[in-house]
């Protein structure tokens, strides 16, 4: 097969065959059936570990603000009462985002929203 190809270019013919067309197709659709799961599986196994970051960095925040201000029980936030806004949770006033008593966290909003129990274990909502 090679060596028409090459007897086609060499002899001035200019083009490929339906045959030729319809392989260079098949090895695409053969490549792009494996790449885009891989893809999408790549990209949601980030999004978790990016959630699981981010809840951790929530639930450091809280724990240091508890500690600073000698909290050993806050306000609860119960699940249908989830928030992504930092400065609504609780005892927190201004102090997890960019209060006088300190920055806890980074931004006053967060990607996913979060819950908290009295004892000031933070849970996340599916985001």
């Amino acid at each position: 097969m090679m060596k028409n190809i090459v007897r086609k270019f060499l002899s001035g013919q200019r083009g490929f065959t339906l045959v030729e067309i319809l392989i260079a197709m098949a090895i695409l659709g053969i490549v792009a059936a494996v790449a885009i799961p891989t893809v999408a599986n790549i990209k949601s196994r980030s999004e978790t570990k990016a959630n699981a970051g981010e809840l951790s960095n929530v639930q450091a925040a809280l724990d240091a603000m508890m500690s600073d201000t000698e909290l050993e029980a806050v306000t609860a936030i119960t699940q249908p009462n989830a928030t992504d806004n930092m400065g609504a949770f609780p005892d927190a006033g201004s102090r997890l985002n960019g209060g006088s008593n300190g920055d806890y966290m980074r931004q006053a909003t967060t990607k996913c929203s979060y819950y908290v129990s009295t004892s000031g274990m933070v849970s996340q909502d599916p985001c």
